[in-house]
């Protein structure tokens, strides 16, 4: 029980002492105050029973489960039979004395205070204030009534205090000899919430009971000294440092791998740019010559643009495996059917849908080249649109320039 868990008997305590002063009836501020010390009542003998096994130096800490995991080695039992103690805590926890004393004195002051509190008031009730004035009433009441509430609370502190110092024995004997424990498993080990054993451990450092406690960076594990967390920073460093490792190493593979695809693609371009070459100066027609020219020109352009920029090498998969080659093979059916000595009418259709195809073509390839440097495009615009910006919220812009007579401009003077 907390010491806020009290609290309510003060509230109970104070409702009684309200409804005497009004109904007359005392006998219901008995029952409260009797109520009251039932229910505290296993509290105090507990920790009545843990001020003597301190005194006979037993202690009440539960031990270490045996044979459960905790993380890290354990050292085992010494040759005396008796488990070791990790040095990285204090062999007594903070609180275990200080809260005894506490509890021992509060308890002590606040018993016969509230007894006395009772008795002036009961005095003052049943006798109509005839045997001690009201002003005297009022200030014996509060006077009375602050110490034994001073009192309640050191009393209360006191319990707080022990079993926080029984709790951290109970983390101590869990880890034993280990250099780290999961905060998950220590607390199935003591008994407590995860949240609340974390709370706990970080006031084991700050108290002193475990003074070079660390926690991991995520706050999952805990480590019990500065040679042990120096150990895990060490470790967690040479992972970071492995896991970049393979990260460039897995970036260079990419780049290799992009590289390789990048000279196999212009290899493959150069092929079909020498072959389109070939084709159109094989034919001597002046209107087909030019849309070959135009369509070796619009091609070469689109691997130039890829060997700068190698990032974009996705975006012409489709004109690399599909829309180059069936042109390709256009060409060079033109090339058949220009070489026939005689031309009959489906000859003649077929080489004038080659041509209207070549036209739709080199539209479509003008296009994608386009479309490669869309995203520079955008940049470019975003580039001004920020310049033109700061120039305006400088002054360059706008109404700070001024236009001379003769139609030139120059930036206004400000004279200060």
């Amino acid at each position: 029980m907390q010491y806020n868990d009290y609290k309510h008997i003060g509230r109970q305590f104070r409702q009684a002492v309200h409804d005497a002063v009004h109904t007359g009836n005392i006998e219901e501020i008995g029952q409260t105050v009797e109520d009251s010390v039932h229910e505290i009542a296993d509290d105090v003998a507990d920790e009545v029973n843990g001020v003597f096994d301190i005194l006979k130096g037993t202690g009440r800490h539960s031990p270490r489960q045996a044979g459960m995991p905790h993380g890290g080695h354990f050292d085992g039992p010494d040759s005396s039979g008796h488990e070791r103690r990790n040095p990285a805590f204090r062999s007594r926890m903070p609180g275990a004395i200080s809260g005894t004393v506490e509890f021992v004195i509060g308890l002590c002051l606040f018993i016969p205070f509230a007894i006395t509190d009772i008795a002036v008031f009961v005095v003052s009730v049943v006798n109509g204030h005839s045997i001690i004035s009201q002003s005297v009433f009022a200030d014996t009441m509060w006077v009375v009534s602050i110490c034994a509430a001073g009192a309640f609370i050191l009393f209360a502190h006191g319990i707080v205090a022990r079993r926080r110092a029984r709790r951290f024995a109970r983390y101590r004997d869990a880890i034993g000899g280990a250099a780290f424990c999961t905060v998950e498993n220590l607390a199935e080990l003591a008994g407590e919430t995860q949240e609340r054993t974390k709370n706990d451990l970080k006031k084991m450092v700050t108290t002193g009971a475990c003074p070079q406690g660390h926690f991991d960076r995520s706050g999952t594990c805990f480590l019990v000294d500065d040679e042990t967390y120096d150990a895990y920073l060490e470790a967690e460093k040479t992972y970071s440092a492995k896991k970049q490792a393979e990260k460039a190493e897995e970036q260079k593979k990419q780049e290799n791998a992009t590289q390789g695809e990048l000279d196999e693609v212009e290899q493959e371009g150069i092929s079909y740019l020498k072959q389109i070459r070939t084709v159109n100066d094989a034919l001597p027609g002046k209107e087909i010559s030019d849309r070959l020219d135009k369509l070796e020109n619009v091609t070469g352009r689109i691997f130039a643009c890829i060997r700068q920029h190698p990032k974009k090498l996705p975006d012409i998969r489709s004109f690399m495996h599909y829309y180059l080659p069936t042109t390709l093979k256009l060409v060079k059916s033109y090339q058949e059917f220009e070489s026939q000595p005689v031309k009959g009418k489906n000859i003649t259709q077929a080489e004038s849908d080659i041509e209207h195809a070549l036209d739709t073509i080199n539209t479509a390839f003008g296009n994608l080249l386009d479309n490669l440097y869309a995203d520079d495009a955008l940049d470019i615009s975003s580039d001004i649109s920020a310049l033109e910006t700061m120039l305006r919220q400088g002054g360059l812009t706008g109404s700070d320039f001024e236009k001379k007579p003769d139609g030139s401009s120059h930036p206004q003077q400000k004279i200060s």
